[in-house]
């Protein structure tokens, strides 16, 4: 028997979707959390052995040997690919065709800038990129055998300070965003769930999307008037004891 080892942090969208593959799929699994707010530490050297990329979230799948996934794309897959519990897959090609795509919609939402940008306390958000650049710096003088990863940590940190204030950049990110909604939305017509009967991985992404944009205040995207489908599926969703579970949080941070 194999054991699951999650590495997350409650408030990470990305660790979200991983927590609620876990449990929909109605796996046992640990959970190890990574501070990213105070101590930022998942850019710890001995968290860097395991994800190269300083993020959240990594499983550790482990039987006879470890093996170690990054990315939560990746990570959702390679639960849903057990061959324990519920079936997250559609059995159909077109059906399957259709869940990647709607993978590939939901996550090319950039919700991490959109947390950033609409977070209740710039001065707050501001301090956690701040403190993560600081911290990367320091470490890429304290370990030069990891100085480039630590320079693209300080980089990405930057990046985000950047396009958060850049009005221009936040509103190609909501019109993004508001054409992946009008899809699902028409995904949902005549159907329980976005590939019909069967619950499968595009709800897990979708639930976590819906979620964190309710939470930013794009509460026109999630109400009956002007998507009452997607609407009513969230509620459903909401619904489900997996939602709980899993920790599906609509709080800010800091």
């Amino acid at each position: 028997m194999y054991t699951l080892k999650l590495y997350h942090h409650p408030l990470s969208v990305c660790s979200m979707k991983v927590r609620l593959a876990l449990e929909e799929k109605g796996l046992d699994w640990t959970g190890r959390v990574i501070d990213i707010l105070r101590s930022q530490e998942q850019l710890d050297p001995w968290y860097l052995a395991l994800n190269s990329k300083g993020v959240i979230p990594t499983l550790e799948w482990q039987k006879d040997t470890t093996e170690v996934i990054t990315d939560s794309a990746h990570i959702i897959r390679f639960i849903a690919s057990l061959p324990n519990g519920k079936s997250l897959l559609p059995q159909s090609d077109t059906n399957y065709q259709l869940m990647d795509y709607l993978l590939e919609l939901a996550d090319t939402i950039d919700l991490q800038i959109l947390s950033y940008a609409r977070h209740p306390s710039m001065e707050k958000s501001e301090k956690i990129l701040d403190k993560r650049i600081k911290k990367s710096l320091i470490l890429a003088k304290q370990y030069p055998e990891l100085k480039q990863i630590y320079l693209d940590c300080a980089a990405r940190s930057e990046r985000s300070k950047t396009f958060r204030v850049d009005v221009q950049h936040i509103k190609q990110v909501e019109q993004r965003a508001h054409a992946s909604i009008i899809f699902a939305e028409q995904q949902l017509v005549g159907k329980s769930f976005l590939l019909g009967d069967e619950y499968s991985l595009a709800d897990v992404i979708w639930t976590v999307v819906l979620s964190r944009l309710e939470l930013l205040g794009y509460s026109g995207w999630v109400n009956s008037a002007d998507f009452p489908l997607l609407a009513n599926y969230y509620d459903r969703m909401k619904q489900r004891e997996s939602y709980k579970q899993a920790q599906i949080q609509n709080q800010w941070w800091g």
